[in-house]
């Protein structure tokens, strides 16, 4: 009876190693769950480059599945910047052809997937908003600091490439230059105003002494 019994638990361990019973050490193999792609909307030029960014969620802590990823096009073509921080940093050239045009992610399953919508356009896009980022920062005599913009049309799509205009309400406080590089020189409060088109963006800065 007991060789019996031997028999039978030799049989199921046997079982179980042959339908892929998880051996302790043996490679993790990411899922991707979720693809995010950043921004979601944008409008170019013919052959006008735009930095996008793709958010890889995989509900496994340490694992990297940017590998697992493929992406196309509809129209224009696309270079990968490399992953920095789990994310993965590309750029997108538009078409000479103005239109309308999709930018896919996705994995080799089709699924999850994610998608920016590219609208191309002869004439330039008027800039409707522009947002400074970080809205605010605060900054000690001496310290230094950089602050940068995102442009949207009315249809809330990003824009690039257009030319900024860096101010400041109080130049006694800070001093800025043309790329937005912030030192703070004296105690007090000052504004970043960041113009184009008309159109400003502001951030507060506050300098201790």
């Amino acid at each position: 009876m007991n060789r019996l019994a031997q028999i039978k638990r030799g049989a199921a361990v046997a079982g179980m190693l042959a339908v892929g019973c998880k051996i302790p050490g043996s490679p993790v193999i990411p899922r991707i769950e979720g693809i995010q792609v950043a921004p979601t909307s944008i409008s170019l030029l013919p052959f006008q480059a735009a930095e996008l960014t793709i958010h890889v969620f995989t509900g496994q802590s340490g694992v990297d599945a940017t590998a697992l990823l493929q992406w196309s096009t509809t129209g224009g073509s696309i270079i990968n910047n490399g992953t920095i921080g789990g994310v993965v940093h590309i750029t997108y050239t538009s078409p000479s052809q103005p239109g309308n045009y999709l930018l896919i992610v996705t994995t080799a399953l089709g699924t999850p997937a994610d998608t920016a919508n590219v609208t191309v356009t002869a004439t330039p896009v008027p800039v409707h908003t522009v947002t400074v980022t970080p809205g605010s920062a605060s900054l000690v005599v001496g310290d230094t600091t950089r602050f940068s913009t995102t442009l949207m049309d009315s249809t809330g799509s990003m824009l690039y490439g257009r030319p900024i205009t860096w101010s400041l309400s109080d130049s006694t406080v800070a001093t800025i230059a043309i790329t937005g590089f912030v030192q703070a020189i004296a105690a007090g409060t000052t504004t970043v105003i960041a113009t184009c088109e008309g159109r400003t963006g502001t951030a507060v800065v506050t300098v201790a002494p």
